[in-house]
């Protein structure tokens, strides 16, 4: 992130969960799990088939604190071992 002054969302597959010391690295950069912040933190998305009894969540939408989060979903989806992560994010006015 080369300028903190702009807003940031990054998405994907991290192949880590909040349990991991390297992912936990990449939130202290202030970058903040958009699930967690609507509570849905610690639902499987991965491997789909075991999820959400066995599984973990690897998959991610990763916000600045420009925006707020809410209305997470975890959706299945044909031909694939991950879960999609929906999460509907509102940008916050700049003062």
């Amino acid at each position: 992130r080369t300028d903190p002054g702009t807003p940031l969302v990054l998405a994907g597959d991290f192949n880590a969960s909040q349990d991991h010391a390297a992912f936990r690295r990449i939130l202290d950069t202030g970058l903040r799990d958009a699930s967690r912040l609507d509570g849905a933190d610690r639902t499987a998305t991965w491997p789909a088939r075991t999820a959400p009894t066995l599984g973990a969540q690897i998959d991610h939408v990763l916000v600045s604190e420009d925006f707020g989060a809410s209305r997470t979903r975890i959706l299945d989806l044909a031909d694939t071992d991950h879960r999609a992560v929906v999460t509907d994010l509102t940008l916050h006015e700049r003062r």
